[in-house]
């Protein structure tokens, strides 16, 4: 994971910290433009229709705007869970991972969307199919953040394996068992949609995850190596700290010490010491305060 570590060092400063936040806001702006002002959140879904034959560029990026579900009495629960999730993983993996997890996965499914559609797009033969293939494209559009929420989930899950939460704030489960809960969802939708935009989402959002588990794993693995490195070395560097300080403190230990002017043996070596048998203790002079000094009693 070499080539991670070198962008995490070169563009690591470039990362948006809180990303959730931006998410989530993203969100509740698609929700309000859903309830008051429906007609300009119809010009932000992810539609091929519109795309291909209006050639409506902006919808390949305002789709980030539409609602990942209808708004109900749960909406803001789930929009607070979602921003909870999203700030868990990046404060596990940092900001520089969980952007490349974010907008690696809208990319992946951008990318899918846009191919799936253009498959289904020239593979009419009628221009009386083209209403069709809008309602088509919209029902595929309006469900890529939702698969994009999923997504956050399963890369919290991962995580998190042994997290508990409360199901309908009564059932208490494990995050891991929702995971595979969601996952074997993903697969139902799969089989059972019928719509190969939605398909290649789904696929985009699983294999988002999986690059995402097989990332995270060497590159924590990777992490926690350099971090015991470093904590070795930082280790290492304290304990010859602690020897020098010994080793001066050592060094700094005087055999004799005039208590008059305070000089030592290792200040002049040419001084001679002797200690005074008038004075009250232990006090040794040198030669020129050997009978100059007060006695102390």
């Amino acid at each position: 994971m070499k080539f991670l570590y070198k962008l995490e060092r070169k563009y690591g400063k470039y990362a948006i910290s809180n990303l959730s936040f931006y998410v989530t806001m993203c969100f509740v702006i698609g929700y309000v433009l859903q309830l008051f002002l429906p007609n300009i959140y119809g010009y932000l879904v992810f539609s091929p229709y519109h795309i291909f034959v209006r050639h409506e560029i902006w919808r390949v990026f305002t789709w980030i705007f539409t609602t990942p579900g209808s708004f109900n009495i749960f909406t803001l629960i789930m929009l607070f869970f979602y921003y909870s999730v999203g700030t868990s993983i990046e404060r596990a993996l940092g900001s520089f991972m969980y952007n490349l997890y974010i907008f690696g996965g809208m990319l992946l499914s951008t990318v899918g969307a846009l191919i799936s559609s253009a498959i289904c797009y020239f593979s009419i033969g009628d221009v009386d199919s083209y209403t069709e293939f809008s309602i088509y494209g919209m029902v595929a559009g309006s469900s890529m953040t939702y698969y994009m929420t999923i997504s956050i989930f399963l890369g919290f899950a991962l995580i998190y394996s042994d997290a508990m939460v409360l199901l309908w704030f009564i059932i208490p489960f494990k995050v891991k068992w929702l995971a595979y809960v969601d996952l074997a969802f993903l697969a139902y939708d799969f089989i059972t949609v019928g719509n190969l935009i939605c398909r290649v989402t789904i696929v985009s959002c699983v294999l988002n995850f999986f690059i995402f588990y097989a990332i995270t794993r060497k590159y924590n693995n990777g992490r926690r190596y350099a971090a015991g490195k470093l904590r070795r070395k930082k280790s290492d560097r304290d304990k010859i700290r602690q020897f020098e300080v010994v080793e001066n403190k050592a060094s700094s230990i005087t055999r004799h010490k005039c208590a008059v002017c305070g000089r030592s043996e290792k200040d002049n070596p040419e001084l001679e010491f002797r200690f005074c048998s008038k004075c009250n203790g232990n006090y040794e002079y040198c030669s020129d305060h050997l009978y100059t000094h007060e006695h102390i009693k």
